[in-house]
């Protein structure tokens, strides 16, 4: 199969894009897979370790030096799972623009919905209704009340930057 455009051939940017977006899809879609299978593993190897400084804190043989490593490990280990929240939403938001690339993707193929206002409009609700994690949505707003890319993600940056030292824990 060929890469290059054939001259001859009238191309169709609709059915190109949707392509293209396709493409994009399937490359999130591997790459959180991937990135899934490596932080259970982590994730199991942490618990393990912390279960094993649980048994070392508990066992009346144990020294108090060795009970002491042993819970400053563990104090070292809680915090590293509490990090891991950082590939949850990762995860979280790779998956709503996986979704949406492929809600655009299905409406640019689509002569009768790329002419509908009524369909674009549904699109922009299905993609706002989607987001559950706060930075997510205040993103998403930004940009449709006509915030450039950088804007945005200087908007994002600054909710970081306030919300660094604070534990903010965002359910989803």
């Amino acid at each position: 199969m060929s890469n290059e455009f054939n001259p001859n051939e009238q191309l169709c940017f609709r059915a190109e894009t949707a392509k293209l977006l396709a493409l994009n899809v399937a490359q999130i879609h591997s790459g959180m897979h991937e990135g899934e299978s490596s932080i259970e593993q982590l994730g199991d190897s942490f618990q393990d370790l912390a279960n094993f400084c649980m048994q070392v804190q508990s066992n009346p043989d144990s020294d108090q030096e060795t009970k002491q490593l042993a819970a400053n490990v563990l104090g070292q280990v809680d915090k590293a799972i509490v990090s891991f929240q950082f590939y949850d939403r990762l995860s979280q938001r790779l998956s709503h623009v996986q979704s949406n690339l492929s809600l655009l993707a299905e409406l640019v193929s689509d002569n009768e919905k790329l002419e509908s206002s009524d369909d674009w409009r549904l699109l922009r609700d299905k993609i706002s209704a989607s987001y559950t994690i706060e930075t997510e949505q205040e993103m998403h707003d930004a940009i449709l009340n006509g915030a450039s890319i950088e804007e945005a993600l200087s908007l994002f940056k600054r909710r970081l930057q306030e919300s660094e030292g604070e534990q903010v824990v965002e359910l989803f």
